[in-house]
């Protein structure tokens, strides 16, 4: 893949020279109340103290912390969304714009497109759209794959054919989810075009199941994690990104990295 000069200096402050990042997302308060988000100030200095590469805000949030982390962390702005009070959460709507997030800063954009939803191909004509724009302002775009939950089909399956659409229309890396069995994953990676960073969804109780999927997923040929509730959930949202960090950058073990807790 040939990045432009702009794409790959951004694309730096999101994945650094190692090529292994851990990235957390904070952009979920449009979806439900989680009193953890209550004070994002707080938690984005949490963040930054446990080494995170990137943040991933929406830009009221990055408007509300944007001190906290310049300089010492990378900034992805969310451009798509649907809000929890909606008829449906996953019909992503472009709301905000590349240029609007230039001028907050970011170093790159990123859009969420779910397979086999009634409006998948609404999605995935903004994507597509987005990509040019992204490539005509040198900024590097993140495409989200998930999955419908009604959608006919095997998950992993869907999931590997939304990492290569993503790819395929311009995407410079992709977040995606994962499927509960870790015999696919190498096959959701494997597929894609482009770098993949895995989601983590929804909080688990066992803050080691956390640190295994994260190794599962490493294994299978992921470049990072983009992990918000199980990090910002977390009692020490600071020692859970250091524990991932060891695995994602250090390849260290499961029991390893659970020391860090």
């Amino acid at each position: 893949m040939t990045l432009s000069v702009g794409k790959k200096l951004r694309l730096s402050r999101i994945v650094p020279s190692g090529g292994k990042t851990v990235i957390v997302p904070i952009d979920h308060g449009i979806e439900a109340h989680f009193k953890e988000l209550e004070n994002p100030r707080k938690l984005v200095s949490e963040f930054v103290e446990g080494g995170a590469d990137a943040l991933l805000m929406r830009r009221g949030t990055i408007k509300q912390t944007y001190d906290l982390f310049a300089g010492k962390a990378g900034l992805l702005c969310r451009v798509s969304g649907a809000t929890g009070t909606s008829p449906d959460v996953l019909d992503q709507r472009l709301e905000s714009s590349i240029s609007e997030a230039v001028r907050l800063g970011a170093d790159a954009v990123i859009f969420t497109l779910v397979v086999g939803h009634p409006k998948e191909n609404d999605m995935f004509q903004m994507f597509g759209e987005l990509s040019d724009m992204a490539d005509d302002l040198e900024v590097p775009l993140v495409g989200e794959a998930d999955v419908w939950d009604k959608a006919q089909g095997e998950k992993w399956e869907l999931l590997r054919q939304g990492v290569r659409t993503i790819g395929e229309e311009g995407a410079d890396l992709v977040k995606s989810f994962f499927p509960p069995e870790p015999q696919h994953f190498k096959d959701i990676v494997r597929y894609s075009l482009v770098p993949v960073v895995a989601a983590g969804g929804p909080k688990v109780d066992d803050p080691k199941e956390v640190l295994k999927f994260v190794k599962n997923v490493m294994d299978a040929g992921a470049v990072g994690t983009s992990i918000g509730r199980n990090v910002w959930q977390y009692k020490s949202p600071a020692k859970m990104i250091k524990a991932m960090s060891l695995i994602v950058k250090q390849g260290k073990s499961i029991e390893e990295a659970a020391k860090a807790l």
